[in-house]
């Protein structure tokens, strides 16, 4: 199943595979966010091209076998490059002299093999996000860092830093079924009297009465997601936050001009085996939610999953690289929403000083105390 390709999906993927010239003066036109067309930067002539929303196609996973049922295409005109300093593989076009690494922020030329094959989604979330709006986000939030230097709150990045990337992602449909045992406790207050120092004194305290609990419930776990590259920075990632992803477009590599699209590097197994943690989780805590105790105890949990589906999808990222005193810090911004997370260095000054000043804060009271 693997090996099985959906023959008008890959005519339409090749069919698209043009060179995007600009028609007046020939330089090559890159995808605007903005007004959504292929724009050249030169003599500022837009371009429009066709544009088809949809609803990502789903297919079956067996995560016994590792089979699929998804189609697989051929290179469209993107071919593969690999960072010779931080390893990562993006595609650019075989026309392409030089290009920039969107995580280490290195600069190459490249050398390119033609004609090598990869797997492509079927749809993406195109930028909606462009570079100047992500630039002045991603700059209002360097400066708000209050613990940063200021030579970095100051000057944080040029406008060029910024690198537009469609990430790859996993997202798994599943059926989960799962049968449940245990012990589920309510908790109540009863009162009591003691003795102490020869008085009799009235207290409370919380006692659980304990109640087994049992049973078996099914449940759809929709599009979990599993960013399908080992080298984003995961953390960074979740503060992005969430994707619009029920509607998507079809894959069109003029969304892809004048971008980088990373290819995956987390299969189909590693990106399943990732989220069967997150569900089994969430499963648990809906069952405990839904019992409605206070606490449990002893709660023993058997999954297994009845039907697993997965969509392929690119999801739009502004990705930048800061290098301060030899070390890099990696920022980002949400390409659909314009949401920024990043790391920023941390002034030792302003940390030395904020030491200072507490200790001096809790002297003087210790002072004010001890008169």
């Amino acid at each position: 199943m693997k090996d099985q390709v959906n023959e008008n999906s890959k005519k339409i993927l090749k069919d698209s595979a043009v060179a995007f010239g600009c028609v007046n003066c020939g330089n090559q036109l890159s995808y605007d966010p903005e007004s959504g067309k292929l724009f050249c930067r030169y003599c500022k002539t837009y371009e429009e091209f066709e544009v088809i929303e949809t609803e990502a196609p789903e297919y079956v996973y067996y995560p016994e076998t590792d089979d699929f049922s998804a189609p697989s295409w051929d290179d469209d005109g993107l071919v593969p490059f690999t960072c010779p300093s931080c390893g990562a593989e993006i595609l650019v076009s075989p026309s392409a002299i030089t290009t920039k690494c969107p995580y280490c922020e290195g600069n190459y030329v490249t050398k390119l093999e033609d004609d090598v094959p990869y797997i492509k989604p079927e749809t993406l979330i195109p930028f909606r996000i462009s570079e100047q709006k992500a630039n002045e986000l991603y700059l209002n939030w360097a400066k708000r860092r209050f613990w940063a230097p200021r030579k970095f709150k100051k000057d944080p990045a040029k406008s060029d830093a910024l690198s537009g990337t469609y990430l790859p992602f996993w997202t798994f449909d599943t059926d989960l079924t799962t049968d449940f045992s245990g012990f589920g406790g309510r908790k109540r207050l009863v009162t009591y009297t003691t003795r102490e120092n020869g008085k009799t004194v009235t207290k409370t305290k919380t006692v659980i009465d304990w109640y087994p609990v049992g049973g078996t419930k099914s449940e759809l776990f929709d599009d979990v997601p599993c960013c399908a590259t080992a080298r984003v920075d995961r953390d960074l990632l979740k503060k992005l936050g969430s994707f619009s992803m029920k509607t998507l477009n079809v894959y069109n590599p003029a969304f892809l001009a004048g971008f980088f699209a990373e290819r995956y590097s987390i299969g189909l197994k590693e990106g399943f085996e990732s989220i069967v943690g997150v569900v089994h989780r969430q499963m648990e805590n809906l069952i405990e939610r839904e019992l409605g105790y206070d606490t449990y105890r002893g709660m023993h949990y058997s999954h297994r999953f009845n039907s697993v589906k997965f969509k392929h999808i690119l999801l739009p990222v502004w990705m930048s690289a800061y290098k301060y005193k030899d070390k890099i810090y990696n920022f980002m911004v949400n390409g659909e929403t314009g949401r920024v997370a990043g790391r920023s260095p941390v002034s030792a000054l302003k940390v030395t000083l904020f030491a200072l000043g507490c200790a001096a804060i809790a002297a003087f009271f210790l002072w004010i105390m001890s008169r």
